[in-house]
């Protein structure tokens, strides 16, 4: 049936336009559920902050006339009306838009369709920037004769039916207000609503839950002394990811700040599964995890991102089949019908291959290498539903996004057609904000994964924020920026880089989590530093030529990171030329060599201060003033410091009066 002859028939139901009372009223069903009305009280702040008119909500009548607009939202289980009208058939896909004179009818076959198909409306009809919370971008105003134009489409479903948000590596974001390493509820909801209206239907929280690096190390226990997991946010978090319809998944690895076995316990579930079975059992029943919808793991050690590597000198692939078996058996009795995901991360991928199998009711999910490209491949599906894992941005380029929409399309396209990776995707978006573009286009291809086009989706994305002028600039900063990851090397990798010349030049040592140690003058020019340094300043000169036709979110969206990237670069060059000259003053003793590299010193704290400049002017959205505060940043692989380029001059200073 098409959506005109339904609708004819809701006409005919209603026998008069559903209209009546003030400017515009937004009916929904007697039975509808917290979620369609909470969508509906989406619609109605969109309809007015595009109108400047005021929307009413209420539940529909029998029938009645009028001229005022007005919609009618539902579902045939929640709508009486849209009950009646599709008894006999139903529409295709998520749901029908269809406006008529002053009614619109915004009717979903499901509730997630419902959804999909009032946020569709929102987007396209009203202008509703779906990640405004995140760019500042508002609609055009619209007068309420726009809303009575007519259109009648069907909205078609997504074809990947769970895309699931990974809440990992948040620092940014958990440290917008204090206390520190926590959200407050306007971040979560703004990262909820923004993920629903691009299709996202799932959110993964790790960080929140007491990620052990955050009650353990060191930069942590300084920013946070008294840091203790807070269960009531966790709660009320995952309430909110269900009332506007996500589902949620938990990791059940095993160690949160809430309960965690010990890091002797984690090698061994030989001797220690008594310890294991007790915490899941824990989560699952004493906790807010035991609310989730969604339950994973990963066959690798349970407290820290790497391999299992026993103590009790157990097979690796006989204990994660035992391990995952018994977490089956668990989930029957406590979270019957929950579904259930193995995430293939790193060597887990090996041991997949090499014949570790979970039961056959999880969905197995295959992790890329944190740039879109997978190092290894499955020997076979082994007849699971397949899914991936992929990053839109990785723990290596946290703060300056490695844009690649048209690599995210061949490469879900190659698993999708090889391994049939459709069931299931879930997206890494670290600190949510550097990496929307990637987001959406990961959102986009799980709509359609057959006719999604990523340089088309690129043009489209930057013309709707940046517009015609601007656009092929951002396109040309953003593809340098993209071309200058190559070796899986960003901006927080070349912290790394420049620690080390740090350490060589102050003559200290490099701290790391781990411990210090020592650089070595032949460790410290990086594989490729001329190039990435050629191609991210091409990228900063590409994103300054549109400064002039952008609009804020431009700046800082796309000149930003790149002018951040680039200073950071040319501080590298300037140390290593530095430590170069101090090196061939080891080797020769020529004072001309060291007198040259203290003026590079002095170079290098005018660069410092340029960027510490840029970290602290930040964004022109003051909303994200101080994102790129270094005092409150993830602090992996540390930040240089005008108080580390003075002990730079000062040790070369010494050298010099040899």
């Amino acid at each position: 049936m098409t959506a005109t002859r339904i609708l004819t028939g809701i006409a005919l139901t209603l026998a008069a336009p559903l209209c009546t009372y003030g400017q515009v009223t937004i009916y929904h069903g007697a039975n509808s559920t917290p979620t369609e009305l909470a969508v509906c009280a989406d619609l109605r702040e969109d309809i007015e902050k595009v109108t400047g008119a005021t929307a009413r909500i209420t539940t529909e009548p029998a029938g009645i006339t009028g001229t005022d607009i007005c919609y009618l939202v539902g579902t045939p289980a929640s709508s009486q009306l849209l009950s009646k009208m599709l008894k006999n058939e139903k529409p295709g896909g998520d749901g029908i838009i269809r406006t008529t004179g002053a009614l619109t009818i915004l009717a979903g076959t499901t509730v997630e369709g419902m959804q999909n198909t009032v946020y569709e409306y929102s987007r396209t009809t009203l202008g509703i920037d779906p990640m405004y919370y995140w760019t500042g971008i508002a609609p055009s105003k619209k007068k309420l004769a726009d809303l009575r134009k007519t259109q009648n489409r069907i909205v078609p479903a997504q074809k990947v039916p769970i895309v699931c948000y990974f809440e990992n590596d948040v620092d940014e974001l958990a440290n917008m207000r204090k206390p520190y390493l926590e959200y407050d509820m306007d971040t979560w909801k703004g990262m909820i609503n923004s993920l629903r209206r691009i299709r996202y239907n799932a959110i993964h929280p790790f960080d929140m839950l007491g990620r052990p690096e955050f009650y353990t190390r060191e930069p942590y226990r300084q920013l946070r002394p008294d840091y203790k997991v807070n269960l009531p946010l966790v709660d009320s978090m995952i309430d909110y990811a269900h009332l506007k319809g996500m589902k949620v998944q938990v990791d059940l690895s095993l160690g949160y700040h809430m309960r965690s076995i010990s890091d002797t316990e984690a090698l061994c579930w030989t001797q220690y599964k008594d310890k294991w079975i007790e915490t899941w059992i824990y989560y699952l029943t004493k906790t807010p995890l035991g609310k989730a919808d969604i339950y994973s793991l990963r066959p690798r050690n349970q407290i820290w991102d790497r391999a299992y590597v026993s103590s009790c000198g157990e097979n690796r692939v006989e204990i994660f089949n035992q391990v995952f078996a018994t977490l089956d058996s668990l989930l029957a009795i406590y979270k019957p019908g929950a579904l259930k995901v193995c995430t293939c991360y790193d060597d887990g991928m090996d041991l997949f291959n090499e014949g570790f199998q979970p039961p056959k009711d999880f969905i197995v999910v295959w992790a890329d290498d944190g740039y879109c490209s997978f190092d290894r491949m499955p020997a076979s599906t082994k007849g699971y539903p397949f899914g991936t894992y992929m990053h839109a941005g990785f723990w290596t380029n946290h703060t300056v996004h490695d844009p690649c929409p048209p690599l995210i399309d061949s490469i879900m396209t190659f698993m999708h057609q090889h391994y049939d990776a459709d069931k299931y995707l879930k997206v890494n978006g670290q600190t949510f904000r550097p990496f929307l573009l990637n987001l959406e286009a990961f959102g986009e291809w799980a709509f359609d994964p057959e006719n999604f086009d990523g340089e088309a989706f690129y043009r489209q994305w930057t013309t709707r924020y940046f517009g015609q002028q601007a656009s092929p600039h951002a396109i040309a900063s953003m593809k340098k920026l993209h071309e200058s990851h190559f070796s899986r090397t960003g901006y927080v990798k070349k912290l790394s880089d420049i620690k080390k010349l740090i350490g060589f030049l102050s003559d200290t040592k490099v701290p790391t989590p781990h411990g210090s140690f020592t650089a070595r003058y032949n460790d410290l020019e990086a594989p490729g530093t001329e190039q990435r340094h050629a191609l991210v300043e091409a990228a900063y000169k590409a994103a300054a030529k549109g400064l002039s036709a952008g609009n804020d979110f431009y700046h800082d969206y796309v000149y930003l990171p790149a002018l951040m990237y680039w200073q950071l670069l040319e501080l590298e060059k300037t140390l290593l030329t530095a430590a170069h000259l101090k090196q061939a003053f080891l080797t020769n003793g020529e004072k001309q060599n060291i007198a040259k590299a203290e003026q590079l010193a002095v170079k290098a704290m005018q660069q410092m201060k340029a960027i510490d400049k840029t970290c602290m002017e930040g964004d022109r959205n003051p909303q994200w003033k101080t994102w790129y505060d270094p005092a409150k940043r993830r602090p992996n692989n540390g930040f240089p410091t005008t108080g580390m380029i003075t002990a730079i001059q000062q040790h070369l200073h010494q050298l010099s009066a040899r």
